[in-house]
């Protein structure tokens, strides 16, 4: 008797053993040193590797990344200007361990100061984003006061950076610094958030957020102020100090941040 055997072939399709995720994202807002660099040290799989190099101010590339769930321990790192690779790193800021939930947003907010003396410390500030849901004939939006030195301020929003503010409408009144406002509706339009001294009328900084792009059944909208659906995060930053060894900013500013595209037209 023969018996003849078979094995699975070798191109045969595989089913990846992919692990519960939350999803990350990471934002320099350290105004007095270099660029940074955050990497995952605890496992190369399912780990972002895309917030590389990151300037004052800016945003990780590439936004929320899918990363492994559970405690993860992560290092930011000075950018090295030549080599941007794991040798290139040199002096760590950050060291810590810190647990993401499956399925859940969050934002890794760097924030402070680096250099010696200087107050608040650098730190990494864990912002678990939880989205409101939009109808499509508004947008969301929240605010960071990162401008340190600046002390607590009103946050107006108004149809354009250059707008009499006596008339627009005051998101949060009293905004202390470090503090994190909650997700606010609004009409879809032009928007600009300013910035003034409590009780006051005066921007101190104003800046209009992007108005976006609409879509069509073939291409996907970008999110914006007057595209439904948008939410959308603001951050008030300082000048750049001095002392400032990487991206330098004469003035103070407002950056806006998309955190999640409005949905896509249905055909």
């Amino acid at each position: 008797m023969t018996m003849v055997g078979c094995s699975e072939p070798s191109d045969a399709p595989t089913t990846p053993n992919i692990p519960p995720l939350a999803y990350v994202r990471y934002i320099n807002a350290v105004p007095d040193t270099l660029n940074t660099t955050v990497r995952f040290i605890d496992q190369v799989e399912y780990s972002p590797m895309t917030f590389v190099n990151v300037a004052f101010r800016a945003l990780g590339q590439g936004n929320y990344q899918p990363t492994a769930a559970g405690s993860r321990k992560f290092r930011v790192f000075t950018a090295d200007a030549v080599n941007f690779s794991a040798a290139g790193n040199t002096t760590v800021l950050v060291d810590t361990t810190i647990t993401f939930e499956a399925g859940k947003y969050y934002t890794l907010l760097h924030s402070g100061f680096a250099r010696a003396g200087a107050s608040p410390r650098q730190r990494i500030v864990v912002l678990n984003d939880v989205f409101p849901t939009v109808t499509g004939a508004n947008i969301a939006l929240r605010a960071i006061h990162q401008a340190f030195g600046v002390g607590a301020v009103d946050l107006h929003a108004a149809p354009s950076a250059t707008a009499t503010l006596s008339s627009a409408t005051r998101l949060v009144p009293n905004f202390a610094e470090a503090a994190v406002s909650p997700y606010v509706t609004a009409a879809v339009g032009p928007l600009a958030a300013a910035v003034t001294a409590p009780g006051a009328f005066t921007a101190l900084v104003a800046a209009a957020a992007p108005a976006g792009t609409a879509g069509t059944t073939s291409v996907d909208p970008i999110g914006g102020s007057t595209i439904g659906g948008s939410i959308i995060t603001a951050i008030a930053y300082p000048a750049s100090p001095a002392n400032s060894a990487g991206a330098r900013f004469a003035a103070p500013g407002i950056v806006y941040y998309l955190d999640k595209q409005p949905p896509r037209t249905t055909p």
